[in-house]
């Protein structure tokens, strides 16, 4: 399942643009390590000790970078999730809407926070793949073992399969 899930993250995401040296951390001072750490790196050239370092520098990124560099930290967690740490459970938080809201804004186009902004950005292809990797974390992590309270099967599943079957 991991190599066939590999395949379709790394085709759906092929085309993805680069989101600009400029665009790639949002927050300023606080996204200047990871803005230079990534800057003019495509998501196959990060290796999983880059996103490592970077785990938590996840929540920086601009809605851009984060589709960009989804992909690589999609892999990161199937193939190294042991060795990650935080890294899957902090991908899944931002792959999450932690408000109703925000999933009604995303459904309604009004990309008035920042994970509707983030969602709106992924393509079908795109969120077909996300929708696959959350099904994939579901089966394969006891919600006991996550960082946060995040309902995977709950809330981010349900979110991710009505994203995935709009066109």
């Amino acid at each position: 399942m991991t190599d066939a899930l590999s395949r379709q993250i790394q085709d759906a995401f092929a085309a993805t643009p680069y989101p600009g040296d400029e665009r790639i951390g949002g927050f300023g001072y606080f996204s200047r390590e990871v803005q230079v750490a990534f800057r003019g790196h495509g998501w196959r050239d990060l290796s999983a000790e880059v996103l490592f370092w970077h785990r938590w520098d996840i929540f920086l990124l601009t809605p851009e970078a984060f589709r960009y560099y989804a992909p690589a930290y999609m892999l990161a967690s199937l193939y190294y999730h042991d060795e990650m740490d935080s890294l899957p459970d902090n991908l899944l938080f931002c792959l999450t809407p932690q408000r109703e809201e925000y999933a009604h804004n995303y459904f309604a186009g009004e990309l008035n926070d920042y994970f509707s902004r983030r969602a709106a950005q992924f393509n079908a292809a795109e969120r077909a793949a996300v929708l696959a990797f959350v099904e994939d974390m579901a089966e394969q992590v006891p919600a006991r073992s996550m960082l946060y309270d995040i309902q995977l099967v709950g809330k981010t599943l349900k979110f991710w399969r009505v994203a995935a079957a709009r066109t």
